[in-house]
């Protein structure tokens, strides 16, 4: 009977399921997938899949080699099986890397990072799309850097209701534990596999990151935060309209003071959205999005669920049509993508209910690529706003965040930013400048990390200072050895100045090393 029972299911699994490969979300290959979209918009729920756009066979290494090791090298996965069902390739994930900040011309060289993982991706019977990844990391950063992933540690309770935070944070990544003098010991992994049931159902579920939008940032979902086990349904209704749900298990780094484990469990939420897109014609879409968080379990007990924000329906998702900001809190905006043959123009609004007062935020950018009829030149300009309170709740654990990192951009709220990148790519040699000004208001210089903090609202009603300025300045030259994983060696310099009513703080920092990059790390605060 059992063994009946399992045939049946190979079975209908070797007939429902389309060929299927997940795209991995890094900004090379993001920027790649929009780049050889053209004058089409595809996709701007990310990651987007294999099914969609070969990007592995568009983005192919078209350098002639002579050698096997140079083919293995530069146009293949480490290690690669292939079989007439069965699809399997792995490659490391590294990071070995040195820094030198202050001055640069010093002997002295405190910044580092030392990963090493392996990333697994593969397809089953051509039609199951899966991928996995894991990594070890130690690692020691700038210290503005520090400061930033210590605000964001673990809270465990002391006494009446006050915490102490403990560990760290790092965006992208997890929480860690000490590693030397100020150094931090980490370790994380991913997975995500995509399943085709029908030509217009898709279902996809793991740990992944999503993305929404075209841009550097996104208001809406970003992929700042850390993994969370997630469920992912795409429902493509018509030539006009699609419709996707989001469900996925988030975290408050804040420790229950009740366990019978070794280790004490934290605060966790429910977070649902849904996203519909209408498509009028093949270079448009215009996506509705909304999203929130519900509290399953404070620090003293569980809060009874809340089912209305499983409903697969938009508006659903957040306080603005059920419940109250006391159990769901959420926000809601529209996406916008126009896709020209060497022109991207995207956009977003946003809508956040804080108290009984509406707040806006927005973002609008554009991407030129082949720039004055020169191949690979690429520039990108992007403006983002978010007012103070956004993101925010009067219960400051309800707030759009996950792993007490902000759940869309890594500012937080309460700023102004212009984004300029410009790239340039020949044969396997690249360089990227990137240039982040950022204008905000209130506060001290340290919480210029994370201005009007999204965690802290209550702490907000204070007396306005002057408005301060932060400048980053990144440049990176490098020689790409895979672009199938984005293995590269590689040479940058960050520098960050920032001014604050009658403060300055100035950083400098030149790194060398060799990397895999197949995740977003947004240190650009």
């Amino acid at each position: 009977m059992r063994l009946g029972v399992l045939t049946f299911f190979i079975l209908c699994f070797s007939m429902l399921f389309a060929q299927n490969r997940i795209l991995l979300q890094q900004s090379y290959f993001k920027e790649k997938f929009i780049y050889c979209s053209k004058n089409k918009s595809i996709e701007t729920f990310f990651p987007a899949n294999q099914n969609q756009l070969n990007l592995a066979h568009l983005n192919r290494d078209s350098i002639p080699v002579y050698t096997d090791l140079e083919e293995s090298l530069f146009k293949k996965f480490p290690i690669e099986v292939k079989k007439q069902d069965f699809k399997l390739s792995i490659a490391p994930i590294l990071n070995y890397s040195k820094g030198r900040i202050g001055k640069l011309d010093s002997n002295y060289w405190p910044v580092y990072r030392n990963t090493r993982g392996v990333y697994v991706e593969g397809e089953i019977l051509s039609k199951i799309g899966f991928n996995f990844s894991f990594c070890e990391n130690q690692a020691h950063f700038q210290e503005y850097e520090n400061k930033y992933f210590d605000l964001q540690g673990e809270n465990y309770i002391k006494y009446y209701g006050k915490y102490s935070i403990q560990n760290a944070m790092i965006p992208g990544a997890s929480r860690t534990k000490p590693f030397k003098t100020d150094g931090y010991d980490y370790a994380f992994s991913s997975g995500n596999i995509h399943i085709n049931l029908h030509p217009k159902f898709q279902v996809e579920f793991g740990n992944n990151q999503n993305f929404i939008g075209s841009g550097y940032r996104s208001l809406l979902l970003s992929d700042n935060s850390s993994n969370a086990p997630s469920l992912r349904l795409k429902w493509k209704i018509n030539r006009f309209f699609n419709y996707q749900i989001l469900y996925r298990k988030q975290i408050n780094l804040y420790r229950k003071p009740y366990t019978l484990a070794v280790e004490s469990n934290y605060e966790t939420k429910l977070f649902a959205a849904s996203y519909l897109t209408f498509k009028p014609n093949e270079s448009i879409s215009i996506s509705w999005f909304t999203g929130g968080n519900q509290l399953r379990g404070d620090s003293i007990s569980m809060h009874k669920f809340d089912a209305r924000q499983i409903i697969p329906l938009p508006l659903f998702q957040n306080d603005m049509l059920i419940g109250n900001q006391s159990t769901i809190n959420g926000i809601t905006g529209l996406n916008i993508d126009v896709a020209f043959d060497k022109l991207r123009l995207y956009g977003q609004l946003v809508a956040d209910k804080y108290n009984s007062s509406w707040l806006g935020a927005g973002q609008i950018g554009m991407y030129m690529f082949d720039v004055f009829g020169v191949k690979n030149l690429q520039f990108q300009g992007e403006w983002n706003q978010v007012p103070q309170n956004f993101y925010a709740a009067n219960r400051a654990k309800l707030s759009y965040s996950n792993y007490n990192l902000p759940s869309a951009h890594p500012k937080g709220n309460n700023f102004k930013e212009l984004f300029i990148k410009l790239s340039y790519s020949y044969s396997r040699f690249y360089v990227n400048a990137k240039t982040n000004f950022y204008f905000t208001q209130g506060g001290n210089l340290n919480q210029q990390f994370m201005t009007n903090s999204i965690f802290n609202v209550n702490q907000l009603n204070q007396v306005v200072v002057p408005q301060g300025t932060t400048i980053l300045e990144n440049l990176e030259v490098g020689f790409r050895l895979n672009n199938l994983y984005n293995a590269t060696i590689f040479a940058s310099y960050q520098g960050r100045a920032s001014s604050f009513d009658k403060f300055d703080q100035t950083y400098q920092c030149l790194m060398l090393g060799l990397k895999t990059s197949i995740t977003n790390e947004y240190f650009d605060f």
